[in-house]
């Protein structure tokens, strides 16, 4: 055995033995007498690991690659570039990237992968450029094109963007247009909605069952003010969302309505809000009860951003109904809840909604709210300047479009229940606190059936939906929102005679 490898095998000993200091030094004298070993690299690197010492490891890692650049795996290869890169060493990162794309040259993921990475960093050039080359490999990747066209985006280059998005269309028919509405704004700007509509027909020659084609066609429609058109489109979805042909067991029941009959197609009841307090889960579990039948989608945003296409471009989206008979239908949709003018337009029409509103702690739905648009490309500032800049334009009960990104806005809950309650008795509201319904949403479920004057039904499983993955904030920050915050929840303990948040 050579010195350099006893003294690699002495450096293993005292990392067993739990004796760091000895590991450290029998490792450097193993590479003092051979500088070129990859394997003392690479075990002195997993020490490092164990350590969790991240950089001197990545140091080490890195070594090991340059004696022997074949040992390591793509997967590893990939690795070390996103670590390299999320501690801001770019150079390092590349190497590493350009090491995976020796190993395999075709593959369309790594350069995807690398696109991601810079994409998080927010270098859209560079992002741009390694989507393009996962593109040249494979044309027709939908998630490529997609996160590309959100890189033009954020350069503002918006003609780039939609010419992209229409490329995707067809790659994708089921996809949810209707959940961007950066994507729709900017069709109308470019003026390509009906290069956009010819797109969605097209596409819906060959996926017929696609309920989002239906959708989009009907959405691309209304923006181009052919309301007509889209009504029979969403129509057509709505036959296709309950034919007989795609019962899955719940909806197993005849829908088609006698024209002789009492129709009704107005909602029975709204999830109002508020957003990012789970009203995506509470709206999948009521949709699992055999008499509740949904519309086309949860958020029609009629009452808010949509009032101007009419009520009958409103109830094309809900299943036909017999009136007063077994079934309910509803929508939820988060931006009702503080949107200024929604209670005034729902009052208009004598409505006898029920509203569900679910309540959760402002400073964790602020932060929610907050990395949610980060997710969607929407926001590039820190977490604390954003706060700041929306602390400079705060102002309770303005205009809804005239607070940019009211991250605190949304969370003055007593404010926007004063403008619910000068427009509705109190009994048409359910307020349920949303740490309670995460905690025991059997049980919340159960107050939402009585309210709704509906049996129990109970499910085998409550898996949270749209739920937001995202580090831990700086205690300092949840501080500042926690005495933000501090008049407003005693104003609304106050109002609704409850504690909350304490």
């Amino acid at each position: 055995m050579d010195t350099h490898e006893i003294l690699r095998h002495l450096a293993n000993c005292h990392r067993q033995q739990g004796n760091p200091a000895g590991a450290i030094a029998y490792y450097q004298k193993s590479l003092k007498v051979q500088p070129s070993c990859a394997k003392t690299y690479r075990t002195f690197a997993q020490f490092w690991e164990q350590e969790k010492q991240e950089y001197q490891a990545l140091i080490c890692w890195t070594h090991a690659l340059r004696l022997d650049p074949h040992w390591a795996t793509l997967a590893e290869h990939l690795t070390l570039a996103k670590r390299w890169l999320r501690l801001g060493n770019l150079e390092q990162a590349q190497s590493c990237y350009h090491r995976a794309c020796t190993l395999n040259p075709q593959s369309a993921a790594i350069h995807r992968q690398w696109g991601d990475w810079l994409m998080s960093q927010q270098r859209w050039t560079e992002a741009i450029s390694a989507y393009q080359r996962s593109l040249d490999i494979d044309a027709e990747d939908f998630a490529t094109l997609h996160q590309q066209a959100a890189c033009f985006s954020r350069l503002g280059d918006r003609a780039a963007m939609v010419d992209i998005y229409l490329k995707s269309i067809p790659l994708n028919p089921d996809f949810a247009w209707y959940y961007y509405p950066l994507f729709w704004k900017s069709l109308k700007q470019e003026n390509k909605v009906l290069a956009a509509i010819n797109q969605f027909k097209n596409t819906l020659k060959y996926a017929q069952n696609s309920l989002n084609s239906y959708i989009n066609l009907g959405d691309a429609l209304s923006l181009q003010n052919k309301k007509n058109e889209a009504i029979l489109y969403y129509r057509q979805g709505i036959d296709l969302m309950y034919s007989e042909s795609l019962t899955d067991g719940h909806f197993n029941q005849t829908l088609d309505v006698d024209a002789k009959e009492v129709v009704q197609t107005a909602p029975n009841f709204i999830i109002l809000g508020a957003q990012k307090a789970g009203t995506s889960s509470l709206y999948a579990y009521l949709t699992e009860h055999p008499q509740i039948l949904p519309p086309l989608r949860k958020e029609l945003e009629f009452w808010s951003w949509k009032f101007y296409h009419g009520l009958d471009w409103y109830f094309a989206q809900f299943p036909k109904l017999p009136a007063g008979g077994p079934y309910q239908t509803g929508e939820a949709c988060p931006n009702y809840f503080d949107f200024p003018d929604t209670p005034k337009r729902l009052a208009s029409q004598e409505s006898k909604i029920k509203f569900i509103i679910l309540l959760r702690n402002p400073v964790d739905r602020a932060i929610s709210h907050y990395h949610h648009w980060r997710k969607i490309h929407q926001e590039e500032d820190s977490l604390e300047l954003a706060l700041q800049k929306n602390v400079q334009h705060l102002k309770p009960n303005s205009s809804y479009d005239s607070v940019p990104k009211n991250y605190l806005e949304r969370g003055l809950y007593a404010d926007h229940l004063r403008r619910w309650f000068s427009y509705f008795p109190r009994e048409q509201f359910l307020i349920v606190q949303s740490e309670e319904f995460y905690g025991n949403p059997d049980q919340t479920l159960r107050q939402v059936y009585q309210f709704l004057g509906l049996p129990h039904h109970p499910l085998k499983a409550y898996p949270q939906y749209n739920q937001g993955h995202y580090p831990p904030s700086e205690a300092k920050t949840r501080e500042f929102l926690a005495e933000f915050y501090a008049p407003y929840n005693r104003d609304l303990a106050a109002l609704l005679g409850q504690e909350f948040w304490s």
